[in-house]
């Protein structure tokens, strides 16, 4: 197993415990405390019914809490509550040795009756709360999945795959999350005359990051029905969205805008620098700035693109280079360029999906993988 997996494992665990009610762990240590407090009267039941009846329960008891603190202290991820497992455990092999053994002596019929009774007794109210759990804990899951169900849904709506042509430009692009809800946006949006075409990823993940990213690309398609360069629409997208989201939150976007003069205008903001390919060769193309959302009264700032006929604009999200092989060993930016390289004449799918199979081929995909490639015709 790896040092990831083992890591995923662990805090798997940890988010399991602290998502279920006060009701739910109460259940669920019952039923671990029921269906362990057997190896009381089994250990009896072993050696004939010969042990003290308070030798016994407390072994009973002894089993079932430590089973407890065992299963807590690993949920939980808390050392403490496997100290007094431990002690507890040692008492009870302590208690136990000190008891005399039963050689050669008939079983007690009528102690090892109880013995039977606790038996049954003990794994009715464990099955009993495992029951209760299960039933508690499936209902409120189903809860979950459809609701994140119907945020998926959402997500495809608000970033659907594109491929279009616009006036003497080709757009191909994609995001693909890496749970079921994802914060990187791809969009083209045709103008009278031009268009506009981006990349954003907004930090962290889930659902929390998908509603964000959703708020992003109304706040920028309702900026666009105003004409201005991008830099103002920018700082006009960061002042409107700075106070509706966590201040741990931010947004990084790489634009293109085809302006009605013909030429191409483009600003990055706190984002992997656009890709442009000529000829083979692979230019980096950005403006630094800082990414969207992390102060209000930030100016942002563009600037024009040099854009000659068979030109690839290619802009990229992270996740589709921040991937690691089993030596831990990034994919990185350089090796996008070099595919860039010496592809960039194919057509723009196979363009996407080769740049796509690169990074699957090199790690497992931890990140939102978004691109959008335009080529002018």
């Amino acid at each position: 197993m790896s040092r990831l997996s083992r890591g995923s494992g662990n805090a798997s665990l940890a988010f399991f415990a602290r998502e279920l009610s006060f009701r739910e762990l109460v259940t669920l240590g019952l039923a671990i405390f029921a269906l362990f407090a057997t190896l009381g009267p089994l250990v009896d039941i072993l050696g004939g019914g010969h042990l003290r009846w308070s030798v016994v329960l407390r072994y009973t008891l002894g089993s079932g809490l430590v089973a407890v603190g065992y299963a807590f202290g690993l949920m939980r991820r808390n050392p403490w509550l496997f100290v007094p497992a431990v002690l507890l455990q040692i008492a009870m092999f302590t208690l136990l040795r000190g008891e005399p053994a039963a050689k050669g002596q008939l079983p007690d019929a009528a102690h090892l009756k109880p013995d039977v009774i606790a038996v049954i007794a003990l794994m009715s109210v464990s099955y009993s709360a495992f029951l209760a759990f299960i039933n508690g804990t499936t209902a409120r899951y189903l809860r979950v999945r459809a609701e994140m169900d119907l945020a998926h849904e959402i997500h495809q709506v608000l970033v659907p795959a594109i491929a279009m042509r616009l006036g003497a430009y080709d757009f191909v692009g994609f995001s693909a999350a890496s749970g079921e809800v994802g914060g990187d946006l791809v969009d083209v949006v045709p103008m009278s005359p031009g268009w506009f075409g981006y990349v954003a990823d907004v930090s962290g993940h889930g659902v929390s990051s998908g509603v964000v990213m959703g708020m992003f690309k109304s706040a920028l398609r309702t900026r666009l029905r105003q004409e201005s360069p991008l830099g103002p629409m920018l700082t006009d997208v960061n002042a409107v969205l700075c106070p509706l989201k966590s201040s741990a939150m931010f947004v990084t976007a790489a634009c293109v805008r085809a302006r009605d003069d013909g030429a191409l205008e483009y600003a990055v903001a706190g984002h992997l620098p656009i890709l442009r390919v000529r000829d083979g060769r692979v230019d980096e193309i950005t403006t630094p700035q800082i990414p969207i959302g992390m102060f209000e009264d930030y100016t942002f700032t563009s600037a024009t693109l040099d854009d000659a006929p068979g030109d690839l604009l290619v802009l990229i999200t992270d996740g589709l280079i921040e991937v690691f092989d089993a030596r831990d060993h990034e994919l990185g930016l350089d090796a996008v360029k070099a595919l860039l390289s010496s592809s960039s004449h194919l057509p723009l799918t196979t363009i996407a999906d080769a740049i796509v199979a690169k990074a699957r081929a090199h790690g497992t995909q931890i990140d939102d993988q978004t691109l959008l490639l335009i080529r002018r015709a």
